[in-house]
């Protein structure tokens, strides 16, 4: 089941042109909390769906140490669409793929929010800070027309890379998921 309304046929930008197919969000449309990541790599381009690979692998895990089945949450990507050779999606292609995310977050409705990784922080946040300046620190943002709390965590792919980040990734995560249930 899709939670809002994805276009499986998009062709707003030029990622459509290489990719399997578009990878809407997963989860529970009922989830208080939202997890958003950047774009699909591969194996999330190949399976349609999202955070299926080694980071997804990483972020489930993290999430059942917490207690936390995957199924329990939603999880999603600014665009729907793989960048080629797994780069950032460009400013651009987020803009295009924007609506998406508005109708998932609009149909959830979640009171907590927590980006995965600096470009999507940043895109949700209007501004351009470093990773050292957005985790670990709580905010408040509208989103979708509703004002939520908003964590910053490492993206998972990021953690597979620089092990040394892996506590850091872990504390945002558990922090997010107690805000759930401190409402």
């Amino acid at each position: 089941m899709t939670c809002g309304k994805i276009d499986f046929a998009c062709k707003r930008c030029r990622l459509s042109k290489g990719r399997t197919q578009v990878v809407p969000g997963v989860g529970s449309c009922k989830s208080a909390i939202v997890f958003i990541g950047e774009a699909p790599g591969k194996d999330e381009d190949l399976k349609g769906e999202p955070f299926v690979g080694r980071a997804g692998r990483l972020l489930t895990d993290v999430l059942k140490d917490a207690g936390v089945d995957r199924s329990e949450v939603f999880i999603c990507n600014l665009v729907k669409c793989r960048p080629p050779g797994n780069r950032r999606p460009r400013k651009d292609e987020i803009t295009a793929c924007s609506s998406y995310l508005e109708s998932e977050l609009g149909t959830v409705k979640p009171t907590v929010v927590c980006a995965l990784g600096q470009t999507v922080a940043n895109h949700l946040l209007g501004n351009k800070m470093k990773m050292e300046e957005l985790v670990k620190r709580e905010r408040r943002v509208n989103l979708a027309g509703k004002e939520v709390r908003f964590f910053v965590a490492y993206h998972p792919a990021a953690i597979l890379y620089q092990r040394k980040n892996l506590g850091i990734f872990t504390k945002s995560i558990r922090a997010s998921l107690k805000a759930v249930k401190s409402k």
